[in-house]
């Protein structure tokens, strides 16, 4: 034997040994692999496991895609001749060909070698089985697609519960205003008639507004907790005299009290210091419902009010606050259900005591506020007992004046606000004549209009300090005409005149730099407050 033959015997063994490697490391995958020349037809096939064939793989030698695949040749046919027309790889994921099997592959073709003649074009084409990723796929197409279902869904759902929760607001704005205006009437006029009137009827004017102060404090309690709801209520801090805060509780208290013939007491630890950082009417608010409801629950004995400073760190004071009685009491599986609104512990067939049931509702939502909580200790006969923890901040002064100091009793008010001019804009007869009164007294000098169009009339005829603008008018507004005053005539103050106490309308003014309102019904101390304010800066007074 030459040494060519030999040469080429040995190329022989090391191109079948390759050729044995190579088909070895393409079995050993897990992707069927098929060579197909340029007329389709099958030339070798390999895999590593024959059951994944549907026929055995002698049947797809010498056949063409066509033949082997029938009807379902498009699938492999359309792929392989874009390959070998463009010359790059093609891809194609389709579904098991026996729609029974859940199942899902890959396709790819790619060229190995081109030749003119199609019989020696060479083409391999593998599938892989992807079924667990196209499952994963689909399923979190699903997901997705719930999702975006589920948000259109939550969105709608928002969307609704935003335009309830407007309805809402609106329809309380609305009897807000309906109710306060007709009580504005009253207590108005019966504050009027405070100044002048018999003996015999102080008794009838005392009971008037006592019953008109009760219904507000009703309407209060209401929309409070609505507020409370909505999370729009804040505190408004401010420098406070405890001191006098609760002197002012107790003293309106006090004769509520004789008249049941029980005794309210109160006793306040000396180291609290004088003045605090607080919010003065929602921590009156939370006495002033415990100590009401301690009263109306109490027929005999006392009600105590004790409030004792527990620490003072980092310049805040820990005080401790107690309201305690000797009534009625209230058993220990009806203690929780105090708190919640509209319950009112009756402990007998008929109906003792009138109200909403919701100061104790409010007193506790406040605390939360505080981020405290109120407690109750109470026993059936025994009485009760509520007390709560509040940090308050430190005064820097401690020796300042109260502003509440500086406010005279009402029948000091008298004349004291001559030369001040006013307009004021309100299209309620009732309201107009009370307010006219009362600004009479203080000897304001006075024009009426009854709706904007003739509010803008006077003003450009008259020179005012002060326009007092009912806000629900019709025509044009108070929001209208408050900005028409703070634009057209900065001389005038605006005074905002309304029974629509919502905190939106509080925030539509601020925007527009406007801060006095003066919330229907309101004390004729408060109308003079605000009026004096503007009658010294304007150097009237």
């Amino acid at each position: 034997m030459n040494k060519l033959s030999i040469d080429d015997e040995k190329s022989d063994i090391k191109l079948h040994e390759l050729t044995a490697h190579l088909q070895s490391l393409i079995t050993s995958l897990e992707d069927l692999v098929f060579e197909i020349d340029g007329n389709h037809t099958f030339k070798n096939v390999w895999t590593s496991d024959d059951s994944m064939l549907f026929m055995p793989r002698e049947g797809f030698l010498g056949k063409t895609i066509t033949e082997v695949m029938g009807e379902q040749s498009a699938v492999f046919t359309e792929p392989v001749n874009k390959a070998i027309e463009t010359g790059e790889a093609q891809e194609v994921i389709y579904k098991h060909l026996n729609p029974s099997f859940n199942e899902w592959y890959k396709a790819r073709i790619k060229t190995v070698q081109k030749s003119q003649q199609p019989e020696d074009y060479i083409l391999v084409l593998s599938i892989q089985n992807i079924t667990q990723k196209m499952l994963a796929d689909i399923a979190l197409e699903e997901t997705r697609r719930q999702l975006e279902i589920n948000n259109v869904a939550l969105t709608e759902a928002r969307n609704l519960a935003e335009k309830a929760s407007k309805t809402k607001s609106d329809f309380l704005s609305v009897m807000s205003h309906e109710i306060r205006t007709p009580l504005n009437g009253i207590i108005g006029i019966a504050n009027l008639l405070k100044l002048n009137h018999t003996m015999d009827q102080k008794e009838y004017i005392g009971n008037l507004i006592f019953s008109a102060d009760h219904l507000m404090q009703l309407i209060n309690d209401i929309l409070d907790l609505t507020k409370m709801e909505n999370e729009k209520l804040e505190l408004v801090l401010a420098e406070v005299d405890l001191f006098r805060l609760v002197k002012n509780i107790r003293n309106q208290f006090k004769s509520l009290a004789e008249a049941k013939g029980i005794q309210l007491k109160s006793f306040m630890d000396d180291e609290i210091p004088n003045r605090l950082i607080a919010d003065p009417i929602r921590l009156s608010q939370m006495l002033n419902n415990l100590i009401s409801n301690a009263i109306k629950f109490t027929d005999r004995g006392e009600v105590t009010l004790i409030i004792k400073l527990v620490s003072v760190e980092s310049n805040h004071a820990l005080i401790n606050f107690v309201v305690k009685d000797t009534g009625m009491g209230i058993p220990p599986e009806l203690q929780e259900s105090v708190f919640e609104s509209f319950k009112q512990i009756q402990q007998s067939a008929r109906r003792d005591h009138a109200g909403t049931g919701l100061g104790l509702t409010i007193t506790q939502k406040l605390a939360e506020l505080h981020n405290s909580r109120v407690i109750l200790e109470s026993a059936a006969g025994k009485g009760s007992e509520f007390h709560f923890d509040l940090s308050f901040e430190i005064a820097g002064e401690q020796n300042a004046g109260s502003p509440q100091d500086v406010l005279p009793v009402y029948s000091a008010f008298k004349e004291k606000l001559a030369g001040l001019r006013v307009l004021l804009v309100e299209d309620n007869l009732i309201n107009v004549m009370v307010a006219q009164k009362q600004l009479e007294y203080f000897g304001v000098d006075i024009d009426c209009a009854e709706n904007g169009k003739e509010a803008l009339a006077l003003m450009e005829k008259n020179n005012y300090h002060v326009a007092m603008l009912d806000l629900h008018m019709p025509v044009l507004d108070g929001y209208a005409l408050a900005m028409i005053v703070r634009n057209k005539y900065p001389d005038i103050h605006p005074v905002i005149f309304t029974a629509d106490i919502m905190a939106e309308v509080r925030a539509k003014f601020a925007s527009i730099h406007v801060y006095d309102i003066l919330n229907k019904p309101f004390a004729p101390e408060k109308m003079f407050e605000v009026l004096l304010k503007v009658a010294q800066s304007r150097g009237v007074v």
